[in-house]
């Protein structure tokens, strides 16, 4: 479990780097919404709200392991 939630947590941290580099303009878009709302922005709430998940599992998986009074 503990290899489980150290990679949700590298993967939600990468997620969150790739939306501050689509922020920035170094990465394209991949989300046509330019009428809406922009496609830095819609891309970029796609990464951050992807990272804010995987951080969260992560938490919740280190938070619910069992363990014994001897660790």
């Amino acid at each position: 479990m503990a290899i489980i939630s150290m990679v949700l947590g590298i993967a939600g941290a990468l997620c969150g780097i790739l939306g501050m580099l689509t922020m920035l303009g170094a990465l394209p878009t991949f989300i046509p919404l330019e009428e809406a709302i922009g496609p830095y922005v819609a891309t970029t709430a796609f990464w951050w709200g992807l990272a804010g998940l995987m951080l969260l599992g992560s938490i919740a998986i280190s938070v619910t392991q069992r363990r014994t009074p001897y660790d």
